[in-house]
């Protein structure tokens, strides 16, 4: 009795104070009070009767809030343990904390011997349990016996409009809302990306964000898109397009350039990446960022010399642009894997994954079959970055503009090599020459040179 009494007045004093500072003050004031009755009283007892029954009041508040819950908690964790075989030798694993991560999820602790491939095995017998859905099982990063399991306790928005607060810092371009919070490319961490999607998904739209947010950093932007850059009209008076091949083959041996200049520089001045050297150049280097609308298309070309350059030129923005600030994100409306080169897809970690029917393009892309199981919502993917999350993407508006398209630059397209160009024009005539029969071919305006030589 004296021992719960005593347990209740420490728990009203020291645990609630811990919690809440206004609790702490409220005793500085009842200590000082008592102070002055002692001093002009001569008696203190009616106040330290008010401070004890104070005190033994909070504690009952601080055992029904935050003891008791507990108790049930661990009782409940014990059961299912048992239940669903989740033990080891030395019992099931301890309850200790429950935490509201932010407004989406809420993360329960458990100290525990068991192996993270125990816990992931067991997910669905736990989720049937709980009867609530399991974001993610993790291992603590600071402790190996704590695992961390996420509990979704609101589902993610299915829209969610983009405005400008969401754009913070210059190096990180901001995609969406996941359960963890705001997620988004951090560029000096991950400095290329690949997003893919159907028709339909959302790819175009992310894209779209990312373009809105670099170009508000001020950022220097590119864009390789095969349809002329309809999808992106709305930034046609700001962004350079690019559509055909030779402009993109000009554009992207102009980056591998640049690239290779940036690196020279920064040996010179005895840097190693791109943030160290705008700290002490005077002329600072702006960022550039290279947007490549279907990418599979881009590649797809039969002409074996103009698939080696464009491969080439990517291959190695891809491998060397890690710290000279030039990026490359890269929509594609399906993975292929006989398409996009291993090396390619080694330099690029960061992905972002919109569902897809069948698994092959989620385990190309993710290494997990996870996003063949997202909810069919327009915006929704899955990001792998350090982790796998699922992510609700900003929904971007732009409001139409006069049409004001942006030509590609002349003087890169005449730095094209001329044979380049006529050894395509061959392959076409010849192409064309084998398969059309010769009335076809006058009808079309293409001569039958044979004829003349003869």
């Amino acid at each position: 009795m004296i021992r719960g009494f005593l347990w209740l007045i420490w728990s009203g004093t020291v645990e609630m104070s811990k919690r809440d500072n206004r609790i702490l003050a409220m005793y500085a004031v009842l200590f000082v009070m008592t102070i002055a009755s002692a001093v002009a009283l001569n008696n203190i007892s009616a106040m330290l009767i008010l401070t004890a029954l104070i005190a033994v009041i909070l504690g009952i508040v601080h055992f029904l809030r935050d003891i008791f819950p507990y108790r049930k908690k661990r009782e409940f964790f014990n059961r299912v343990f048992e239940e669903i075989n989740l033990k080891a030798d030395s019992g099931v694993p301890y309850f200790l904390s429950k935490n509201e991560e932010s407004r989406f999820i809420t993360s329960y602790s458990f100290k525990t011997y068991l192996p993270l491939k125990m816990w992931l095995a067991k997910q669905d017998h736990l989720e049937m349990h709980m009867n609530e859905k399991i974001v993610d099982i993790k291992q603590n990063s600071s402790s190996k016996n704590i695992v961390n399991v996420y509990v979704a306790n609101n589902p993610l928005p299915n829209h969610i409009n983009w405005n400008g607060t969401y754009s913070n810092k210059s190096n990180i371009l901001n995609i969406g809302v996941s359960y963890y919070g705001i997620i988004g490319l951090n560029l000096e961490k991950t400095p290329h990306a690949f997003v893919a999607g159907e028709t339909g998904s959302g790819k175009s739209n992310i894209l779209k964000c990312l373009i809105e947010q670099a170009l508000y950093h001020g950022h220097e932007v590119v864009l390789i898109d095969f349809k002329r850059g309809v999808s992106f009209s709305g930034f046609s008076d700001k962004v350079a397009v690019y559509y055909d091949y030779k402009s993109i083959i000009a554009v992207l041996k102009d980056m591998v350039s640049e690239t290779v200049e940036r690196l020279d520089t920064f040996r010179d001045f005895g840097v190693d990446n791109f943030k160290d050297y705008n700290k002490i150049a005077d002329d600072h280097l702006p960022r550039k960022i290279i947007f490549i609308d279907e990418l599979a298309e881009l590649l797809k070309t039969r002409d074996k010399e103009l698939s080696s350059i464009l491969y080439d030129s990517i291959e190695t923005l891809t491998r060397l642009c890690q710290a000279v600030g030039i990026h490359l994100i890269m929509g594609i409306q399906r993975p292929d894997s006989t398409i996009i080169s291993g090396q390619i897809k080694n330099n690029v970690s960061y992905r972002i994954c919109g569902r897809f029917v069948d698994k092959e393009p989620s385990r190309i892309m993710l290494g997990t079959d996870i996003a063949n199981t997202l909810p069919n919502i327009k915006g929704r993917f899955i990001i792998k970055d350090d982790d796998l999350y699922e992510v609700q993407s900003f929904f971007f508006y732009k409001e139409k503009v006069a049409p004001q398209r942006k030509r590609e630059r002349t003087e890169d397209i005449e730095k094209i090599e001329p044979i380049l160009t006529e050894e395509i024009e061959e392959n076409i005539r010849t192409e064309l020459e084998a398969i059309m029969p010769k009335e076809q071919k006058k009808e079309a305006g293409i001569f039958d040179f044979s004829e003349f030589k003869k």
